[in-house]
């Protein structure tokens, strides 16, 4: 048995330089801007109460328009986009998944979607698009997806193809304006679902663990390396946008120990102060792990191993060498390469590390050069710098 809903849909514009091509008269932007215009027409006819979004994405996403059942808004809206920047394509599916979250939250039966017309080259993304179409396929959302001029790429290689195959949506590849044409009209056309899946529901807190993204490394990026490289040189500072400070308050390293950068809107913060806004977020989001970002207010997340972490005002623990009754952690030595070692930086002398050995506080997990771990407790230092537990080997 299936059935018929009310769609909300967001539609997300690829407006990375690579749309501005002239493989399509005029050019590749103006061509789909022409389609989506058309596509929004096309529902609006089979139903008025179905309403739209709009997020456009390059280097990142930005949402143009919240949902709204007005199709000349939206029009207006897709005529104004413009070309900038590389492909996010990762980027704009989660900022999509976050504004249909707020609906599947709400009150309601509706079915989701999102539809996407691309080169599906995601060059600029630090969004895992892949991962993304797979937390929406747990939300029930479906994502369409139009490939445009992928020549040279097999069906079975196209990143599109696999979205819309882990979501339950349609894949069309398409190499002039009489194809996109016939193949928005095709996705105007109203989803039909089976009843029992109509049925599914998520918690709220659910919804937000699921959406939640991460934050990231500049190293993890190679359009992002030059600028990694530049942090670790002292060539360049980057200020927290929580702190507004290049030196951690709480660790006390220079940016490049524990920054980290929002996936979307690239703004830098301390991983230790994201601590700190995920605890004072808690009431807002019913997590101390999830916070939003301060510029962008993109959902994010931080590690689980951190949120325990307590700040420290500003000094330097006391020496706990001799002292009983206090909390403890267990120091244990490392000899295994991991990606996680090569990408954290010592608190004693803030400087990364070029492999094992290495000492891991069990506590906060932070890594400690086993040379400076020693000189720290030859000091009479016998407290983590990170957390402030008794060392423990």
């Amino acid at each position: 048995m299936s059935q018929t809903k009310l769609e909300d849909t967001v539609i997300l514009i690829d407006v990375s330089r690579s749309m501005a091509r002239k493989d399509f008269y005029p050019s590749r932007i103006e061509v789909i801007k022409k389609a989506f215009k058309y596509f929004v027409t096309q529902k609006s006819e089979i139903d008025s109460n179905d309403r739209f979004s709009i997020i456009t994405f390059s280097n990142e996403a930005k949402t143009l328009l919240e949902y709204t059942e007005s199709v000349n808004d939206v029009i207006e809206i897709i005529d104004s986009v413009r070309i900038s920047g590389t492909t996010g394509l990762g980027e704009g599916i989660a900022a999509a998944i976050q504004i249909v979250t707020k609906e599947i939250r709400g009150l309601g039966e509706k079915l989701h979607r999102i539809v996407i017309i691309s080169d599906g080259r995601p060059w600029g993304s630090t969004i895992d698009p892949i991962k993304m179409s797979k937390v929406a396929a747990k939300l029930g959302v479906h994502i369409d997806c139009i490939g445009v001029s992928e020549l040279g790429v097999s069906v079975h290689d196209s990143i599109l193809e696999k979205i819309a195959s882990n979501t339950n949506g349609k894949y069309i590849r398409i190499f002039d304006t009489k194809s996109l044409m016939d193949a928005i009209s095709e996705i105007a056309a109203k989803k039909e679902i089976a009843y029992s899946d109509s049925k599914k529901r998520t918690t709220d807190a659910a919804l937000l663990e699921t959406i939640a993204v991460d934050l990231f490394l500049p190293s993890e990026t190679e359009e992002a390396q030059d600028r990694y490289v530049a942090l670790l040189t002292g060539k360049a500072k980057d200020k927290c946008i929580i702190c507004f400070q290049d030196i951690c308050p709480i660790c006390k390293g220079p940016f490049f120990t524990c920054g980290r950068f929002c996936p979307n809107c690239k703004s830098p913060m301390h991983l230790h102060c994201s601590v700190e806004w995920a605890e004072a977020s808690k009431a807002a989001t019913g997590s101390d792990v999830l916070f939003r970002c301060p510029r962008c207010y993109f959902l994010l997340r931080v590690p689980q191993r951190l949120k325990k972490l307590k700040e420290i005002k500003g000094t330097r623990p006391r020496s706990l060498a001799y002292e009983e009754d206090v909390p403890t952690a267990k120091f244990v030595r490392v000899e295994e390469e991991s990606e996680e070692l090569y990408n954290s930086v010592c608190p004693i002398c803030h400087i990364i590390f070029d492999g094992p050995p290495a000492y891991l506080c069990m506590s906060c997990a932070t890594y400690y050069h086993e040379i400076c771990l020693d000189k720290w407790l030859e000091q009479k230092e016998g407290a983590c710098r990170i957390c402030g537990k008794k060392i423990v080997l």
